[in-house]
């Protein structure tokens, strides 16, 4: 049987079409990312625009074509952090469900177990027998997964992303040095109020700037899954790129590194010092970069065993 997993979050909507061949193991039959920024301008009034709105029904409209044409058997589809927090997250929701779509909104908490999954699915081999920690970085929340082996041990959500970052502390382009300090500063702060493990063998992390990084740093003109998984992303790498990045504009940077997303250009140099910083935090001159994430995650809660 074919499936199909949305993921709508606060930057991006991603999906992932697959066909299950045994108990726990799939193909994926195709992946795509788009941008369309859902929760522009979320933070000033609590409300999901309606150019946002139209952005995002229209990306969903084409991903219901795609998994009609791929045979889905069924899809299914989450949404995090911008539409949890939206006053108006109904009249999206039911924009949605014209499409065909039925949204389930999760909780943090549901969303890092999910993301979970989706990590360990991928990379349960490089993480056996370790204690390991992972950041989901979105644009609305951050998600911290704290884990031995594939056994969850520890979540939290921090309700802070790169968009939210951008929108709050960045007025330049390029952004300046106090910019980002400040905007990673507080973060950190927030991240602090958890007392989060920082004894680990592994960090982990996944979402969108992350692996736009690694596909910058593997100079790829073209994404691959497969290059950026489980690809060593180290803290000399990543200054080099933001380096690069804050001496250009949103505009040069899109010429510069092709590989990045256009909706992405403004995000990526808060979401790499933020970056940077975290891997500083938990003492790592390197992570672990992962495409394993809520996409899916709900394919392997929805469709494997409680074992997995």
């Amino acid at each position: 049987m074919i499936f199909s997993s949305i993921d709508i979050g606060t930057n991006t909507i991603r999906i992932q079409i697959a066909k299950k061949i045994d108990d726990c193991s799939f193909e994926f039959l195709y992946k795509e990312s788009r941008i369309a920024r859902l929760g522009q301008g979320l933070l000033k009034n609590g409300y999901l625009s309606e150019e946002s709105i139209k952005r995002a029904i229209d990306i969903l409209k084409s991903y219901v074509e795609l998994s009609k044409k791929y045979k889905a058997d069924r899809i299914f589809a989450c949404a995090t952090s911008a539409v949890r927090e939206a006053k108006n997250r109904d009249e999206f929701l039911n924009e949605a469900k014209k499409t065909g779509i039925n949204i389930s909104v999760i909780n943090p908490d549901k969303e890092a177990y999910l993301t979970h999954k989706g990590i360990t699915y991928f990379l349960k081999n490089t993480l056996n027998n370790l204690e390991w920690a992972a950041f989901d970085l979105g644009g609305g929340s951050t998600e911290f997964i704290f884990s031995k082996d594939i056994k969850l041990t520890r979540t939290f959500s921090i309700p802070l992303g790169v968009v939210k970052l951008l929108e709050k502390f960045v007025k330049h382009d390029p952004p300046n040095e106090g910019e980002l300090k400040n905007a990673a500063s507080f973060f950190i702060n927030n991240l602090n109020v958890y007392n989060p493990e920082k004894n680990i063998d592994i960090l982990v992390a996944n979402a969108g700037t992350v692996t736009s990084l690694a596909a910058i740093d593997l100079k790829l003109e073209n994404y691959s899954y497969h290059k950026t998984e489980g690809y060593r992303l180290t803290l000399k790498s990543i200054d080099k790129i933001l380096k690069k990045m804050t001496k250009l504009n949103a505009n040069q940077r899109l010429k510069e590194f092709k590989i990045l997303e256009k909706g992405r250009e403004d995000v990526i140099v808060v979401g790499a010092y933020l970056v940077k910083e975290l891997m500083t935090y938990f003492n790592k001159d390197y992570i672990i970069t992962t495409n394993g994430s809520l996409r899916e995650g709900i394919l392997v809660d929805e469709l494997c065993g409680k074992e997995y």
